[in-house]
């Protein structure tokens, strides 16, 4: 397959940001996962839906990409939550506003690694439409029934978006290498074992730790863990090797803005990497912003000139189902927008 780049990055992080000692102070975060998670501050958006969010940032993308909306033929929105009205169409939106010429449209409803696997489809879907740009775009905005704080223990969430155009035209980054893996039989752990039908009729507050200690009434803890880290590690591997690199000669690694403890036990300690070599650092004063991070991540270590031409970048994630995806990027010349 011909070269392909991410042309353009985009993004949109609220301005506002709620610290977890307001949070724990007030009740709303306990304090012993807070010692756990060592998150700062978390964004929250007060005005905006995912949706603008996402034309925000897919608007920033395209014009810093130097393609044209007509060069656009694909959208794919990748969410984990709620975008709007119920059977509604919220890629359809994004399109329509951020780049506005009919192209196809679609939603990645698979938690937080649906901005990366997109990556995979639009790759494929440009060896068939040459000519063609895609635009990603992620958003999500966590409110109502998602509690940020307690909904997902070793997470906290922030809102935000981001997105990029993927393309033959040169641009922050040469995509090298995208390999998903997937381990279905893990899909119970947010199912737990209440029957399906009584599930979809459910209202009031998410709670994912019901469904988890379901699963690990016949699933052990350490299975699971030893089933992440083979997932995690085949993914990277793979990469890596259609890359033709090592882990060694990578710069920077960009993963989940997930929980310090949940993140040394899904990444790091699975591929033996040193959180220094990761953005987590920045990653923790907006909080996890499902599958946003890798790609703010990239664009902010773009923007303040931690990368540099010629470095070497892999973006791991995960989601439920569950499904990892990672990628190898090779930084180009810096953009202009980075200036």
């Amino acid at each position: 397959m011909d070269d392909v780049y991410l042309s353009g990055i985009g993004g949109y992080v609220p301005a506002d940001r709620t610290t977890v000692t307001e949070a724990v102070a007030d009740g709303r975060y306990e304090q012993v996962w807070n010692r756990k998670d060592r998150i700062e501050t978390v964004a929250v958006e007060a005005l905006l839906s995912p949706a603008e969010m996402a034309v925000r940032a897919g608007r920033q993308a395209l014009l810093r990409s130097g393609h044209s909306p007509q060069d656009v033929g694909l959208l794919l929105h990748a969410t984990a939550y709620r975008q709007g009205p119920e059977a509604w169409a919220a890629a359809s939106y994004v399109e329509r506003y951020a780049v506005g010429v009919g192209a196809p449209a679609l939603e990645i409803r698979q938690g937080c690694n649906g901005g990366l696997f997109a990556l995979e489809l639009a790759r494929n879907h440009m060896g068939r439409h040459a000519d063609s740009a895609v635009l990603i775009t992620c958003a999500d905005r966590f409110d109502g029934e998602f509690d940020r704080w307690r909904t997902n223990k070793g997470m906290v969430f922030g809102d935000g978006a981001s997105a990029v155009v993927m393309s033959r035209r040169r641009g922050a980054a040469r995509v090298l290498s995208v390999a998903t893996r997937a381990d279905s039989e893990l899909e119970q752990m947010h199912r737990g074992d209440v029957p399906l039908v009584s599930a979809t009729l459910r209202r009031g507050p998410l709670d994912a730790g019901p469904g988890k200690k379901a699963f690990l009434r016949t699933t052990s803890s350490s299975e699971v863990q030893r089933r992440f880290e083979a997932q995690v590690v085949g993914a990277v591997d793979h990469a890596l090797s259609e890359a033709g690199t090592k882990l060694d000669a990578i710069a920077q690694v960009m993963v989940s803005n997930l929980g310090h403890e949940m993140l040394n036990r899904v990444f790091l300690e699975p591929l033996g990497l040193p959180v220094e070599r990761t953005a987590w650092r920045w990653g923790r004063r907006i909080g996890h912003l499902a599958n946003s991070d890798q790609f703010l991540a990239l664009e902010h270590q773009l923007r303040t000139g931690v990368l540099h031409e010629g470095d070497l970048v892999l973006l791991v994630g995960m989601g439920v189902g569950f499904v990892w995806t990672a990628t190898v990027l090779e930084i180009g010349e810096p953009p202009v927008w980075t200036h």
